[in-house]
Parts: C-alpha cells; structure tokens; sequence
C-alpha cells in the first residue's frame, strides 16, 4: 500500500484562512502528457480530493473519481492497466474508459461503473474539468492561431493561494517592470474579456543586463479561464518564438498546485554551419531560454502567495483598467449565490460530498 501526503511542500502557517470562497468551474492542469506512458495509473490531488488518471495501452488517457464502486477500494493505490481497462486491486475488477464495469473474477460484471472526468489533453498538457455541481464542460480548450510549442521544462510547487488572486496577478502585467527585470512595457491592445478567455498584447523591452542593448518582444497574453495563462511570444524576424505557462490548481482550501511551464524554439540567422550542427545549437538555445524564463518566473513576486482578497479593495483597480475587466471577467467561473452557498462549505471543510463528485 501507498502512504499519501498531502500539502508536503507547505506548511500549515503558510496555507491561506478558510475563506468562504468555492472552487471555480473551468479546466486545470493535472500534469503534463509525457507524464503518463501507456499502462501508467496515478493518483493526483484535485479540488479537495483525490481523482486517479491512467493512460491505456493504446494511449488513451482518462480521468475519473478513484474509489472503486465495488468495496470503495482506492484505484491510485495499486490499480493497474490492463490492456484497455484500468483494474481494481482488491478483486480484479476491470473497468472500461467509459466507466463501465467489464469484467469480474467472479461471473457477470455489474452494472456499477466508475465516474468518469471530463478529460482532455492539449498543448502538451493534461486538463480535467471541474464544476461545483458536477455538470459537463460550459466550453472548451481554444485553438490558438498559431501552433504552440509543448512545454520542455517546467517547474512545480504547491503552495498558498486561490486561482482568482494568482490568474489576476498574471492579468496585471505591469508589475514585470518592478519584479522580473522588465525595463519597459508598451499595452499593444486592451483586454478582450468576451467568454471564457481573457487576452491582451503587450510589447516587452528587456536590457538583459548589457549597456546600449536591448531585446523587444512583443507577448499576446491569454487566460483560459482560471487555470491557466499562456504568453505566446515573438521577437524581431521570429527568430525566437515561445509558449510560456503558468497553471494553477486548487488542490485542497487555499491551496494550489503552482506550475510554470515553458517552451521555446530559436531560428539561427543563415550561416554556414552544418544542418546537424545548427539544429543541435538552435536547441540548446532554446532550453536555455527555457530555463532562464523558469528562474524569471520562480524568483519573482517576493511574498505574493501570502496575499489575501481584501473587501477594501474590491472596487479600487490596483492595476489599472486591466485589473477592473479581470475582476469583472473572473466572476462567471464562480456559480450561483445558491450554488456558492453549497460549494462554500467544501471549501471551508474540504470534505467530499455526493453533489460535488470532483472533490
């Protein structure tokens, strides 16, 4: 058997007090797809509880509540793939993707099945969708206008903190002068708050530390939804392009699982190098800029996880126009007043109820 710890790399001082504040609906990370090789079961921490993802022989993945509907047995601790169905460890129950229940030892499988999760994998990432009452996904994983680079390095940590207040920090880019060596940003376009995806373009101006020198980027910013933003950069002659992440999930009450994500690719100008020798090079380059964008994001924002939504400041914007359209796109991931009532009481608790089946 496995022993669970949860909130390993947080301590309790540190967790944030038990507002009254639900879990918003939307899609989050759970990981990222390379984490998961055919036949490989985990269990992960979501919303208040445990959900288990498996990907079958085949490759398909999927997500679903990890308790066996048989005895309530844990599919995480010791469930195993076979084949195409993901099999109980107590009695060899096997259940196919849909959650049905298609073999038993024992003779005629039952109709109990398991719940399956809205799941999908896009980007290189792998998503799950929650909602407080359970109901199916409201929308869907955007396509982007140009292709995205799957995240190559990547940086996790569980720490204090609620989606609204980390997504509204990402949507305040103005603090990337003060906190992560920007020295000038230039608002390309105003926030786009239509439906679920938050956007905006920005242009960066970056020294790098060099006299007379400096590097222009120009950055499309995109929020989908509470868990997740996503810089798409581009630099002069496209000669640097890259797909930055930062993804949030709540994990238990004023608690996330915190992940940045990079991906990056970087075109050599013509030279006379060998094709070999140029592409090894272009991709050193490029997990270098991962890497440099990881430590930009890892240092930055000194004390921000112990910040805490104050009802003073609910009408001053602090960043201007751009804070005041988040706070006002941000709401329609939150259900109803009814709806919050209910959802507020698992977030104070953190326990599991049969109307919220993801926690």
């Amino acid at each position: 058997m496995r022993t669970f710890r949860h909130g390993h790399s947080a301590r309790p001082a540190d967790r944030l007090p038990a507002l009254p504040l639900p879990y918003p609906s939307g899609w989050f990370c759970v990981g990222f797809s390379p984490e998961w090789k055919p036949g490989d079961v985990r269990a992960v921490r979501f919303m208040g509880g445990d959900i288990v993802v498996f990907r079958t022989r085949r490759g398909l993945l999927r997500a679903t509540l990890p308790y066996c509907p048989h005895l309530g047995a844990h599919l995480g601790a010791g469930g195993t793939v076979d084949g195409e169905y993901l099999v109980c460890p107590f009695h060899k129950f096997a259940f196919a993707v849909d959650g049905s229940c298609a073999r038993t030892p024992y003779g005629v499988p039952p109709k109990a099945s398991l719940t399956v999760l809205p799941s999908r994998e896009a980007y290189g990432i792998v998503w799950v969708w929650h909602s407080p009452g359970g109901s199916p996904p409201s929308w869907e994983l955007p396509l982007l206008p140009r292709p995205v680079i799957s995240p190559s390095a990547s940086h996790v940590v569980d720490r204090p903190g609620r989606p609204q207040e980390l997504m509204r920090d990402v949507a305040g880019h103005r603090h990337f002068t003060a906190l992560h060596g920007v020295d000038a940003i230039d608002v390309l376009s105003e926030p786009v708050t239509g439906g679920p995806v938050y956007s905006t373009a920005f242009r960066l101006s970056l020294g790098l530390g060099l006299p007379c020198f400096s590097v222009f980027q120009d950055v499309t910013l995109r929020i989908l939804g509470l868990g997740a933003a996503l810089f798409l950069t581009e630099s002069a002659h496209r000669r640097l392009d890259g797909a930055h992440w930062v993804l949030v999930t709540p994990v238990d009450p004023g608690h996330v699982r915190y992940r940045v994500a990079s991906g990056a690719a970087m075109l050599l100008p013509p030279t006379r190098l060998p094709a070999p020798l140029r592409r090894g090079v272009e991709r050193a380059l490029g997990r270098g800029v991962n890497h440099w964008t990881l430590h930009g994001a890892r240092t930055g924002r000194p004390g921000s996880h112990r910040a805490v939504p104050l009802p003073s400041r609910r009408d001053e914007p602090a960043d201007g126009r751009s804070d005041d359209a988040y706070r006002q796109w941000s709401r329609q991931f939150y259900p109803t007043e009814r709806a919050a009532g209910t959802a507020s009481s698992l977030s104070d608790t953190g326990s599991p109820t049969p109307s919220d089946p993801a926690s």
